[in-house]
């Protein structure tokens, strides 16, 4: 199928050929026609399966010539925001149509010149409900709604805002929820505010074949150096994604890193904005080859060529386990999901298994002879064993500790 065969318009597809693309991506295919028909739809696909686009395109054509907001997209994060804002700039700027973002953490003066001459506004949910409440935009006539990445939104605490978003809606005919996950919390607010919607679950069939999972039983002591070895085996062009429970772990983890001549870098909590901002710059441009990063923090990291993901430490939640590994082999491309599992981490495996239907097959934990080195830095918390003192050889698991 092309895009051709979906209805948009042929002033679209000159668009997308533009920019070489020529097929719909799954979403595409099977959202794209229920949205042109007018219905709800509640889809679960994870970023970077082309879901942007799957709302973008048909709510592009839908917009009428006039500077009043048509579509409104709620987004968890600026980062987020940035992206979907920077879609449907490039491909609505043919019809002059204007697209606004919005965040909180700068002014809001600018974005209220830019909301009273836009057709489209983006935005995170706190700054939008500001905004509607001092009057500095208006939606009564907004007629197009995207939830997007509904389970992290409710996960940030943004429901409440959300409801209140909601009221200031009087037009609205249309609403596209798209979300990673499926639960209770998400079925309750499709019964609420979308009107019997088309149901479009794809997030297990775009994995497949394309993710490769697998686990590495290891003792607690040994993770670091496994890590370390697993690291080292990537190739140059690789990015990966590392994920520790916690801000120090995560701070640890990457100092160990860097002190075994590893490119990495850090994303936690504890950053101010501008911080996470150039590391995550930094990992996109492919000067960085590892990010460590707690669940929070990555948050904001939205990069499509990401080739391993490494739980060096297991989430409490499925749900977060999902995301974790949505963070790679997207669009259509290959990826590694990769688990160091320690044995207090059974009970967490044991419940992901059976809630994520995850098929992660063990690997041998493969045979390494090196010395690692330890960063200058306090006791790591994060699942590594290794206690206050200075830097350090410390051997791989091929040796003895007596």
């Amino acid at each position: 199928m092309e895009f051709k065969d979906l209805e948009i318009s042929d002033a679209l597809i000159i668009e997308l050929n533009k920019h070489g693309i020529i097929k719909p991506t799954i979403v595409q295919e099977k959202t794209i026609p229920f949205i042109l028909d007018g219905k709800d739809v509640l889809v679960q696909s994870e970023t970077g399966s082309g879901k942007t686009l799957a709302f973008a395109l048909p709510t592009i054509k839908f917009i009428k010539d006039t500077n009043k907001v048509q579509v409104m997209v709620i987004t968890p994060t600026r980062e987020l925001a940035k992206q979907v804002a920077e879609e449907y700039e490039k491909f609505a700027k043919h019809r002059g149509i204007k697209v606004a973002i919005v965040y909180g953490g700068v002014s809001m003066d600018k974005q209220f010149v830019d909301v009273k001459k836009s057709e489209v506004v983006v935005g995170t949910p706190g700054r939008l409900l500001d905004l509607l409440r001092r009057g500095m935009l208006n939606i009564e006539k907004t007629e197009y709604l995207v939830i997007d990445e509904a389970d992290r939104l409710l996960d940030m605490g943004f429901i409440d805002d959300i409801n209140d978003i909601m009221n200031y809606m009087k037009s609205r005919k249309q609403t596209m929820m798209f979300s990673a996950t499926i639960n209770g919390r998400i079925i309750r607010i499709k019964e609420k505010y979308l009107n019997n919607p088309v149901e479009i679950f794809l997030e297990k069939f775009l994995k497949q074949g394309v993710l490769n999972q697998f686990y590495y039983n290891v003792e607690q002591r040994d993770k670091l150096p496994l890590l370390i070895h697993i690291i080292r085996s990537l190739k140059p062009e690789d990015k990966a994604l590392v994920f520790s429970s916690t801000k120090r772990g995560t701070q640890f983890v990457s100092d160990a890193l860097k002190a075994n001549n590893i490119s990495a870098d850090s994303m936690h909590g504890d950053m101010t904005q501008t911080a996470r901002e150039h590391v995550l710059a930094k990992f996109v441009k492919g000067d960085l080859g590892v990010l460590v990063a707690t669940d929070v923090a990555a948050r904001g990291i939205h990069v499509d060529d990401i080739t391993h993901v490494i739980n060096y430490d297991l989430p409490n939640e499925a749900e977060t386990f999902t995301h974790r590994i949505g963070r790679t082999a997207r669009q259509g491309r290959k990826g590694v999901a990769i688990v160091l599992l320690t044995e207090r981490d059974y009970p967490k495996m044991h419940k992901i298994k059976a809630e994520y239907g995850a098929r992660l097959e063990k690997a041998e934990v493969p045979k390494f002879d090196f010395k690692i080195k330890l960063p200058k830095r306090e006791e790591h918390h994060g699942g590594g064993g290794f206690n206050r003192g200075p830097r350090k050889a410390f051997r791989g698991p091929m040796h003895s500790r007596r």
